[in-house]
């Protein structure tokens, strides 16, 4: 798809910052001063904040305080911050807590080789696939509408290269189960260009491409450029991090998510419709650097907005 028409089509961008960007930090970060980012990318008009995540404290120290936050959320904004937030569960039991709090939209992850999932999860991809199918089901009871990443779509750390076949299947089998949106992730930032338009276009054949999002590592300098191509390959759903911060405690040396605001003004720069403001973006990549004490990997928050003026 590379029309003008489709190029100007509207892109819906997920914010992962508040959960993906800081799990991984050295940083102690208080549960007001998460509130704070959350808010702050609502805010900002993005479509989707991936806020927290149930997962047990001792594999994720860093978002211990999960219950804490969506509480907190939900007495603020209201139950129609359902609709514009989401959290990511591991397990069913995740689900449980997850909605003992409001929670009404939730992502599950399962790995697309089992050396990462073994790590991730604690299980084999096809047990992961099994309570996946038991956790849609308890979240459809529950009018809970749920979302699914699958890791590690073009490498693994523990495995090596992985085979499409496997992400084609996975993701095949996460649609018929129901997911409401199928993240393919670039976990450990190993992706290029041709790879993305490869298997985009492969699970197009597969999955209704509206389904699809892009999730990527920027660990090797090709997150924009990966992106692009998963732009003109069709993909209108994006992921990426406020400043660039993040990366997997389970996957060695996958550092930062691809940065938000870089991302979106690339997408915009190419005749792209977005709801985030760029600009408010950049404020919030800047008060996360004060919070954080030091300079983020995101370039355009330092560099700022090119908007080019005509002089006579």
């Amino acid at each position: 798809m590379t029309t003008d028409a489709a190029l100007s089509e509207r892109v819906l961008f997920t914010e992962v910052g508040p959960r993906d960007g800081l799990q991984n930090l050295t940083e102690d970060v208080a549960t007001e001063r998460k509130l704070e980012l959350i808010r702050g990318a609502l805010d900002c008009g993005v479509d989707m904040v991936e806020a927290t995540s149930f997962v047990a404290p001792k594999w994720v120290p860093k978002l211990a305080d999960a219950e804490a936050v969506m509480t907190a959320l939900v007495a603020e904004r209201g139950s129609e911050v359902g609709s514009r937030v989401r959290v990511l569960v591991p397990n069913r039991q995740g689900l449980e807590r997850a909605l003992g709090v409001g929670v009404r939209r939730v992502i599950v992850n399962v790995g697309a080789s089992d050396g990462f999932n073994q790590r991730n999860l604690n299980r084999t991809v096809r047990q992961t696939m099994e309570e996946i199918g038991e956790l849609a089901r308890d979240a459809t009871g529950a009018d809970c509408r749920w979302d699914a990443s699958l890791s590690v779509a073009f490498g693994c750390p523990y495995e090596g290269a992985v085979d499409p076949e496997v992400v084609l299947d996975l993701a095949s089998e996460l649609a018929e189960l129901g997911a409401a949106e199928i993240s393919i992730a670039d976990t450990i930032g190993v992706a290029d260009p041709a790879q993305v338009a490869g298997l985009i276009g492969r699970l197009a054949e597969r999955v209704p491409l509206g389904y699809l999002s892009l999730h990527l590592h920027d660990t090797r300098g090709m997150g924009l450029a990966n992106a692009l191509s998963g732009y003109r390959s069709g993909v209108r759903r994006f992921e990426g991090s406020v400043g660039g911060i993040g990366g997997c405690p389970f996957a060695p040396r996958s550092t930062g998510n691809v940065c938000s605001e870089d991302l979106l003004y690339m997408l915009q720069r190419l005749g792209a419709t977005l709801r985030a403001d760029v600009g408010a973006m950049c404020s919030l990549a800047q008060w996360l650097e004060k919070l954080l004490g030091r300079e983020l990997p995101g370039r355009l928050y330092r560099a700022g907005v090119w908007e080019p003026s005509i002089s006579g």
